[in-house]
């Protein structure tokens, strides 16, 4: 028996059967394209929710405009709640103080070389 070369290909009997059938190769432009047959749900569900939104945020500025309106008390301890709110840090005092960022200038940083590294010098 003579020895195999590197360019030959061989193939066993039967490798056709047992081999996957091969996918139509379909074009980047055509590839591109969303099927027919199934809309997504996001591009349908989309204006419904931008409507939601909308109707819920008119309704909220509605109802704050009535309540002011009427000079109530209700619109009174809403806006001091929210500016309460809107003076508050994002982030807890405790993170900045917890910081010491004066360690990153004041102490001494010291590099060894690994002993492949020593070696090369």
């Amino acid at each position: 028996m003579s020895e195999i070369q590197r360019s030959e290909i061989i193939y066993e009997e039967g490798w056709h059967d047992a081999a996957p059938p091969a996918e139509p190769e379909i074009p980047l432009d055509e590839a591109e394209k969303k099927p027919e047959g199934e809309p997504e749900i996001r591009e349908t569900s989309k204006p419904l929710l931008i409507s939601i939104q909308l109707a819920l945020c008119l309704l909220a500025a509605l109802a704050l405009f009535l309540l002011k309106a009427m000079d109530s008390v209700g619109y009174h301890e809403f806006m001091d709640y929210y500016h309460e709110e809107l003076n508050k840090p994002v982030v807890s005092q405790g993170v900045f103080e917890a910081l010491d960022i004066s360690k990153l200038f004041t102490e001494d940083v010291t590099v060894q070389a690994t002993p492949d590294e020593a070696q090369d010098r």
